[in-house]
């Protein structure tokens, strides 16, 4: 059924992004109602973001709206629920922008970005305000003259006793004092105890709730001191904020922080900011999830254009271009997957065409962080000025020039400088506007694999990406790599925080101020009456932990320990002064910065519970539910490689070349090995992602991807190889236990394998017992769960590799489901020989076509690609896989796919 496009929409309108590599987030579960962010926080200082985005970049260019920033006439309503997140109401600073909407919007001067208080636009949904409590119990005896009282944040209360008091009068006569001056607290007393309230203001209603909870108080005596509190200090709790808040933003009447109305009609890109909750030490890792509901987007002009059917790109490899000057082409994932870029003042492009219809011209480029400014002119009119140089931005977008009648035109653009930075084109486009998306015939057997290493899979909602899948027509087996990046959770155990001590000696000067000075904020108490070198310390951790984000702090004794919230050696930076000190009063610091700070490494954890990261979990679920409603099935693949893996030897995980080395490849990941401390951990990862798709309705289906031995050896300076990846402990040692001798050492993958038949024997049985070994751990859970192997012949082409990379006793069509085959390299060399024989022959021909696959690498146009999926399907395996999803639109290959050019010549 057509579709239609709506601004603002969170399954199609909506991607997210975080702070790497440290924290990790992903969008699940949305629709055009609402969404969830979930993920991981690892760190103290760890956020996401909420992003919608005039540039859409990620859909085919037949699903892809047209550039449109105009929200003015726009109303969008929403409730929210955050979990481990800083609440929409904190009184923190913000460290990261969580407080605002930030937009960034073009007022007719250049772009701008505006922070809108989302609070300014928010009111309780659920739950309400309960305030913190702290209560405070006073023993011992009454002695006349003394001072009983507490202190809190820069308040100090304290009442003198006289005869008659008793140590329940002296309470109710301290709570007096504080309900009487405090401006954010009130008391009750009760006998002996004295219970304090925060309110933050006595004026209106309390809106202090959970913010309270760091607050602390600590009560003092002076005198004879025949009084004492029962605990010398409390922290505050029970505050209660609300659960829920429900946000309406009047895009047409917004103003920011400065009450400056934000120009809704020009808007480039907006962010909501999700951070980390503060937490009370050391960070300890946390799984978070924001739940959105009821999103409701109303008002005029809701609805986007896409460029229609007649629409044209003319690509910057046309004859149709015209370059003049200094140009380079680049290849990658561009428009047709070239690009042409110069450097150089007054170099120009001229494009003559003529269109059969009015229509909206589009200039494809790139908007980046060090590009310039470009001259447009059309048909000889007046040069229009535009300026692609945007500040922290790299990004392929399309720029309207102008509206145009049918006819023939001549546009002519010239780079205007600076000297030095690019502009880049790509293409130019004679849109048709529509707002009806158009329905492709649908293919069963031709599938785009995903990949959640990328941003077509991982940024993007779950049910966006299989949205995008279905509405291009294909409808064969997806094929889902899991990733080698960003699926695992993450510690880093070499991390130490930076620290310091304050230590206070002798007795507080009352009436004095004490100053501790953290990176030039001043954090001030004035000294009690019955203050002590211990109560100073207190008195500075609960003044710290309530105000402070970048460090905490605890006081032990007369000695204050203040630990940075920064990881590793950045916290040494933070300096550390004191002042207030005198005669019989001290106040010591242990440096003049925090010091201590050790850097740690991010390894992936490979004991976590659940061993896939929350943001994994939840957008897999998401993407294999919407599969099976779109009636697509689907595999979920995992390699050797992982993003993080720990290359140490006492980790025993990866492979090792003969010199000793690691493996580690360009991903950049690990080479991880077939060792039984491997095995467990992808054990529990493959159950995982089984588990996953049985929730989702999916009847399990995974895959090992390219689980072999790294095909190439470790090259010297020279480039002369020197062994290849065979090493590590458990490999080396096991192949001596089994045939009493060490291993051959095999220099190269040109090796000859009967040269070492020992080894060649040896070295494939450990893959054949690691994928053995998963299947049956999978299958005791989920016994209906189907394998399949991805092998590559590309890669493996040589006598060596074709040997010790495949399993012939376990790879078999009795334990596989399907074997799929890939052939990058021999698509990328234009052989499509090599491509019918890896198909067709090999140990690909001792499974039937009803179980293989073929994998087919698609990122640059000029290779054979197509006509290797022809003979694929030609063949009648049982599906045909383009290698990606993201190249696939980046490109935006023809779709439904074009029929392979035919052609006769008549020769002699």
């Amino acid at each position: 059924m057509a579709d239609t496009l709506t601004k603002l929409r969170p399954d199609r309108d909506l991607q997210c992004y975080y702070f790497q590599p440290s924290a990790i987030a992903a969008l699940s579960g949305a629709s055009a109602t609402g969404f969830t962010l979930s993920g991981t926080w690892r760190q103290q200082f760890d956020w996401a973001v909420v992003e919608w985005n005039r540039d859409n970049t990620f859909e085919h260019p037949m699903l892809r709206n047209l550039p449109d920033g105009d929200l003015s006439g726009i109303t969008l309503s929403y409730q929210e629920t955050r979990t481990n997140c800083i609440p929409m109401d904190s009184d923190l600073y913000p460290t990261v922008d969580w407080p605002s909407l930030r937009i960034w919007a073009d007022p007719g001067t250049g772009e701008q970005v505006y922070y809108v208080k989302l609070m300014n636009y928010a009111k309780p949904a659920a739950g309400s305000y309960v305030p913190a409590t702290a209560t405070m119990t006073l023993g011992g005896t009454p002695t006349t003259g003394d001072y009983i009282g507490v202190s809190f944040l820069s308040e100090q209360y304290n009442y003198q006793l006289y005869g008659t008091d008793t140590i329940d009068s002296a309470i109710t006569q301290l709570a007096a004092a504080v309900n009487s001056f405090s401006p954010t607290m009130s008391a009750t007393a009760s006998g002996s105890s004295i219970t304090l309230t925060y309110l933050g203001t006595k004026t209106g209603s309390s809106t202090t709730g959970a913010s309270g909870n760091r607050l602390g108080v600590y009560g003092f005596v002076s005198g004879a001191g025949t009084e004492q509190w029962v605990t010398p200090s409390a922290q505050f709790s029970g505050g209660q904020s609300p659960t829920a808040w429900g946000v309406t933003l009047p895009f047409g009447t917004l103003t920011d922080v400065n009450g400056v109305a934000v120009p809704t009609n020009a808007v480039r890109k907006m962010r909501w900011t999700y951070a980390a909750d503060l937490q009370a030490g050391s960070f300890v890792r946390s799984e978070f999830w924001v739940e959105v509901t009821q999103w409701s987007v109303t008002g005029s002009n809701l609805t986007y254009s896409v460029s229609g059917p007649g629409s044209v790109r003319i690509e910057d490899n046309s004859s149709q271009i015209v370059y003049s000057g200094a140009w380079t082409q680049a290849v990658g994932n561009f428009s047709g997957s070239t690009i042409h870029y110069t450097t150089e003042n007054g170099d120009s492009l001229t494009c003559s065409y003529t269109f059969g219809a009015a229509h909206s011209l589009y200039l494809g480029t790139r908007i980046t962080y060090n590009s310039g400014t470009v001259s447009v002119s059309v048909d000889g009119q007046a040069a229009v000025m535009v300026n692609l140089l945007y500040a922290g931005e790299d990004v392929l977008v399309r720029h309207l020039l102008e509206d145009l009648a049918a006819g023939a035109h001549t546009v002519t653009i010239t780079y205007t400088g600076p000297a030095g930075s690019y502009f880049y084109f790509d293409f130019l486009e004679m849109a048709m506007p529509a707002q009806t998306l158009p329905v492709p015939a649908t293919n069963g057997k031709v599938t785009l694999a995903t990949d959640w290493d990328t941003e077509h899979s991982q940024v993007l909602a779950a049910e966006r990406t299989a949205w995008i899948l279905d509405s291009l027509g294909f409808a064969g087996r997806a094929n889902h790599y899991a990733g080698a990046l960003w699926f695992y959770e993450l510690t880093s155990p070499g991390n130490v925080y930076a620290s310091g001590t304050v230590t206070f000696g002798g007795t507080p000067v009352f009436g004095q101020t004490t100053t501790i000075t953290l990176d030039g904020t001043a954090i001030s108490h004035l000294n009690n009456i019955g203050d002590t070198a211990e109560t100073l310390a207190l008195a500075f951790e609960f003044l710290i932990n309530y105000n402070s984000t970048g460090v905490w702090a605890q006081a032990s004794g007369a000695t204050l320990t203040i630990v940075s919230r920064t990881m590793g050696s950045a916290g040494n930076a933070m300096t550390l002064a004191t002042s207030g000190g005198g005669t019989g009063f001290t106040v010591t610091v242990s440096g003049a910065t925090l010091t201590g700070g050790v850097d740690g490494t991010w390894l992936t954890d490979l004991t976590a519970t659940p061993r896939m990261n929350r943001a994994a979990r939840d957008w897999h679920t998401a993407y294999f539910t919407a599969l099976k409603g779109y009636g697509i099935d689907v595999a979920a693949a995992f390699s050797t490689e992982l993003g993080n893996g720990d290359p140490s030897v006492s980790a025993g995980i990866g492979q090792r070349y003969l010199s000793g080395d690691p493996v580690l490849v360009n991903t950049p990941a690990l080479q991880t090995n077939f060792s039984p401390q491997s095995r467990a951990y992808w054990q529990e990862v493959y159950l995982e992602m089984a588990g996953l798709q049985a929730s989702a309705g999916v009847t399990p289906y995974l895959q090992f991807g390219e689980v072999q031995w790294w095909y190439f050896p470790e090259l010297d300076a020279q480039g002369n190889p020197t062994g290849m990846t065979f090493y590590d402990a458990y490999t080396t040692s096991t192949f001596e236990a089994q045939y009493g001798k060490t291993m051959a050492q095999i220099l190269t993958n040109t090796a000859d394998p009967s040269a070492t038949p020992d080894e060649a024997a040896f070295l494939p049985s450990l893959i054949g017992a690691h994928t053995a070994a998963i299947r049956a751990y999978v299958q005791a859970t989920y016994p209906s769960c189907r394998f399949e192997v991805l092998y590559p012949p590309d890669v493996n082409n040589y006598a060596l590799t074709q040997v010790i990379n495949y399993p012939t006793g376990d790879w078999t069509p009795a334990n596989l489901t399907c074997l799929k085959t890939e052939n990058f390299g021999f698509t990328l060399g234009r052989n499509l020989d090599l491509v019918r024989a890896a198909i067709e022959g090999g140990y690909a021909a001792a499974f039937p076509p009803a179980q293989r696959s073929h994998l087919v690498g698609i990122s640059d146009a000029s290779t054979p690609w197509l006509k290797e999926s022809e003979i694929a399907l030609g063949d009648a395996l049982e599906s045909v896989v383009l290698f990606a999803l993201d190249q696939y639109c980046l490109i935006g290959y023809s779709t439904p796919l074009a029929a392979p050019p035919r052609r006769s010549l008549q020769l002699g």
